[in-house]
């Protein structure tokens, strides 16, 4: 049950906040060393021709690929908005239980009917997905710059930005932490997990709350930011050394974003099955020669073309080299 609370305003400039770098751990250095490689990753897409605006559909859909290789018993969307990657998950594995989490109340109302998660069998909650169970606030942003925001929106969060003249809608929500929610899926049949998460700075939250669960969790998608955007986040090496410390494998990123971007996950059994490291150096094989050049088929978009290379290529991955 969400309630509504008065707006507030955040208008404290980033130079005049205290900002705390973190330290980081034992896997603070390979966290660093990945973040290279994934830099270096997503230097290819090009600045010209979308290549930037492009990566964001083409690891989505690589995301995808990986998951039909992982075949879940469950699939999980914090962050869901729209949910567009739980009904795509729908409507690609029936067998698997989709279950998608929407912390703004404007965007469950919108669209629980509008979009017949019930008819589709998906599980599309208005809750926050957060470190511990329990009422939180959700800070809806309503008007910045001078300009009113509307409240159907994907980009609001339970945490502040930073260095804005924004004013918020306080609403109160419903918490959970996946572990609690999820007990009885941790507890019962060891079907593997995928996970798409896009919480807009709460990921340090959601990964605290997400501990066990991420032990049966073979796939992970999630937004990361490698600037300060809000209060008290974790950044994109955080998010890096935790998967790290819980032996995830961080495999590709998009570049939609500047400084804001998903990274893909999987564990390091996944990792390993060859499968997987064929369909990785494919993805890598396109990035690397294909996404820093203009397309010679404009109505084909490039992650339309990967898709069918890949289904080629993982067909005869057991034909003789």
């Amino acid at each position: 049950m969400a309630t509504v609370g008065a707006c507030a305003r955040s208008d404290q400039p980033v130079e005049s906040t205290v900002i705390t770098v973190t330290k980081g751990g034992a896997n603070r250095a390979t966290a660093r060393l990945y973040d290279q490689h994934l830099r270096l990753l997503a230097s290819h897409y090009s600045n010209m021709y979308e290549g930037r605006s492009n990566s964001a559909g083409l690891v989505a859909n690589y995301f995808h690929e990986l998951l039909g290789l992982c075949q879940p018993g469950l699939f999980v969307e914090a962050g869901a908005y729209r949910a567009d990657a739980s009904r795509r998950v729908r409507a690609e594995h029936p067998e698997c239980r989709v279950v998608a989490f929407e912390a703004n109340p404007y965007n469950h109302a919108r669209y629980v009917g509008d979009l017949g998660f019930t008819e589709l069998g998906i599980e599309y909650l208005n809750l926050a997905v957060t470190d511990s169970s329990g009422p939180v606030t959700f800070h809806l942003r309503t008007r910045q710059e001078g300009q009113d925001l509307r409240k159907i929106t994907g980009n609001s969060s339970l945490k502040r930005r930073y260095g804005t003249d924004a004013e918020y809608e306080e609403i109160t929500v419903d918490g959970v932490a996946l572990d609690g929610y999820f007990a009885d899926v941790i507890a019962g049949a060891r079907a593997p997990i995928c996970v798409w998460a896009d919480v807009e700075g709460a990921s340090g939250q959601l990964l605290r709350g997400a501990t066990q669960l991420l032990e049966r969790t073979d796939l992970l998608m999630i937004e990361v930011e490698e600037k300060f955007q809000w209060e008290n986040q974790w950044r994109s090496l955080d998010v890096i050394e935790f998967l790290l410390d819980r032996d995830f494998v961080p495999l590709t990123r998009d570049a939609e974003y500047n400084q804001q971007y998903n990274i893909v996950f999987v564990s390091a059994e996944f990792y390993e099955r060859p499968e997987v490291l064929w369909s990785h150096e494919l993805h890598t094989n396109y990035v690397t020669q294909h996404m820093g050049v203009h397309s010679s088929r404009p109505g084909d978009p490039p992650s339309t073309r990967l898709r069918q290379r890949w289904r080629g290529a993982l067909g005869s991955r057991n034909s003789p080299g």
